[in-house]
């Protein structure tokens, strides 16, 4: 039974894509998320019931299949063709989120959300062969999201809430609003260092590649116009 009552492709397709949480769950499948907890981390206010749901509901809609993993009671979500067809409807949103949504507001800025997209875009190519351990020091963070550790070994970033075993090669000092401000594009990051706004503690070395190293949002090319250039209502 339709929910809107009209056979436009747009509503047919609302009636899935349009619930609360979808479209982030759908972001999260399409980031490379394949188990539950990862899609969970990526949309950490959803509760696991509705995530739950939500995947269910997509699973029904055709756009993901359950895989079971070898050795292991758990599942794995997989998207279909029709879900990896969504990866240019996402970005055709976020583009548009990018230059003419809302600004950020003090209720967004997750640090934890924050770290966990950095640790998917950070260009491994271009750091050093030997294990590297950043800290992330939120200085306006709640108690329990202030520090996060990032460690990089074997092409593959890690992300940690609590101090890994190893010594810290880089330790990163900012606000929330700082380092996601400068994710989104929206500010450059070397007049932040500059300023003191992003305060880095280790080798010169560190100091001088980590601003190389990020790949930043995928949105962060994009221009957002001044807010004072948009029309009044």
């Amino acid at each position: 039974m339709s929910d809107f009552g009209q056979f436009c492709p747009i509503a047919l397709a609302s009636e899935v894509l349009a619930q609360k949480w979808m479209l982030l769950v759908i972001r999260e499948l399409n980031a490379g998320a394949t188990r539950f907890n990862d899609i969970r981390r990526g949309v950490p206010r959803i509760s696991p019931t509705l995530l739950k749901q939500r995947l269910t509901q997509l699973e029904a809609a055709g756009i993901l299949f359950t895989r079971s993993l070898q050795g292991s009671r758990g599942v794995e979500y997989v998207l279909t063709e029709s879900g990896l067809e969504l990866k240019s409807v996402l970005g055709a949103v976020g583009q548009w989120g990018q230059r003419w949504a809302r600004d950020i507001s003090a209720d967004d800025l997750d640090p934890g959300w924050l770290v966990w997209a950095m640790h998917r875009r950070l260009d491994q190519s271009l750091m050093p062969d030997d294990p590297v351990t950043l800290a992330l020091e939120f200085v306006d963070g709640p108690a329990k999201q202030r520090f996060f550790w990032l460690v990089c070994s074997n092409k593959a970033v890690e992300v940690c809430v609590k101090p890994p075993g190893f010594e810290t090669d880089l330790w990163i000092k900012t606000r929330v609003i700082t380092l996601a401000e400068v994710w989104r594009g929206i500010r450059p990051i070397q007049p932040e260092i500059a300023a003191g706004r992003i305060d880095m503690r280790g080798s010169s070395d560190l100091q001088r590649q980590f601003p190389t190293w990020l790949m930043y949002s995928l949105f962060a090319g994009v221009e957002r116009p001044p807010r004072s250039s948009l029309p009044l209502a």
